[in-house]
């Protein structure tokens, strides 16, 4: 059997990644960290804090950091929930939603670039072996 090299080969890919998806995200006033989270809570309103940091692979303590910021500018709000007094909800608010609208374009335009040359059912299969990958992960400890 040969050696596989698959996780040297996405780390790079990471760190072709990075470059083009910092600049959509400076362009739009926000972090790659920040773009994470408030595309989550778009798919996901009213998740936990906590909830949040696990679906983007990161620590409470820097899920906190993350948000915190985009309170404060008014991006994300945060309700009590009515079940349990002491968690709180997040939200996108209509500035949230406009921000992330605001870096999809370039975005969009790096996911064009990333799947040059693929054919439309090879950038199908593509996000499918993406998706598959990271939900294996998903379940396991490192």
């Amino acid at each position: 059997m040969r050696h596989s090299n698959h996780t040297y080969v996405i780390k790079q890919l990471e760190l072709a990644l990075r470059p083009y998806i910092e600049a959509a995200c400076a362009a739009a006033g926000m972090t790659t960290s920040q773009y994470t989270a408030l595309t989550v809570l778009e798919r996901r309103p009213g998740i936990t804090s906590s909830e949040l940091a696990r679906r983007s692979f990161v620590r409470a303590q820097t899920m906190a950091q993350t948000i915190d910021p985009l309170l404060e500018a008014g991006l994300v709000r945060r309700d009590r929930d009515p079940e349990h007094a002491r968690r709180f909800r997040l939200y996108l608010t209509a500035a949230g939603t406009a921000a992330v609208a605001a870096a999809r374009p370039r975005v969009d335009r790096l996911e064009a670039l990333l799947t040059t040359g693929f054919t439309d059912e090879e950038s199908v299969a593509f996000a499918d072996y993406l998706r598959r990958a990271r939900d294996a992960l998903r379940g396991s400890t490192p």
